[in-house]
């Protein structure tokens, strides 16, 4: 084996152990339980088609006048540029405000940012599961006695294990976000 063969397998080594490294000083803030909703085309979702997948969700709703387009645009950029044809990798924008964010209504909003496609899905539900998801699960909004929710994205590892928070339009938190899935694509289920 000549020299520069053993260096290029020693950095692959290493690159290898810091990405598995990372994976396992994430943080573990819960399990994501299993849920049903509705995606923007009016089919059935269920979070089982999220299993053995590496997903960022967000939280948003249509009639949002100012973070919620600027989170989808980045979510869009995110896709496009960094995540496209990731088929272990998944998007997911929930909606918060379910009574008016009908599937035709989230349809036409996710067409306006590049959605939906295959690895990105827009759902909505009711508004207990909404509920559950954003309030008593990821713990960034509540909407049942007030329509509230974050501006983070959140990261969930492929055993539905909720690893991380990054605030949307901060570049050095996408930055961090896409090193953090790059870790947790390479860790095994």
């Amino acid at each position: 084996m000549s020299k520069n063969t053993a260096c290029l397998a020693c950095l692959a080594l290493i690159a290898t152990v810091s990405c598995s490294d990372r994976a396992g000083k994430l943080p573990e803030y819960g399990s994501v339980p299993r849920f049903t909703m509705t995606d923007s085309q009016g089919r059935p979702f269920d979070s089982n088609q999220l299993a053995g997948k590496v997903w960022i969700v967000d939280f948003i709703y249509t009639t949002c006048p100012g973070p919620c387009p600027r989170m989808t645009s980045d979510m869009h950029k995110l896709q496009q540029q960094q995540l496209k044809d990731e088929s272990d990798v998944r998007l997911v924008s929930i909606s918060v405000d379910p009574e008016r964010d009908t599937p035709p209504v989230l349809n036409e909003f996710a067409h306006r940012f590049g959605g939906p496609t295959a690895q990105w899905v827009f759902l909505t539900g009711t508004p207990q599961t909404v509920h559950l998801l954003a309030h008593d699960t990821f713990k960034v909004g509540d909407v049942i006695s007030d329509m509230d929710h974050s501006t983070k994205f959140m990261l969930v590892d492929k055993r539905g294990q909720l690893r991380g928070y990054y605030s949307s339009g901060d570049p050095e938190a996408a930055s961090v976000l896409m090193q953090d899935i790059a870790a947790l694509r390479r860790q095994s289920s």
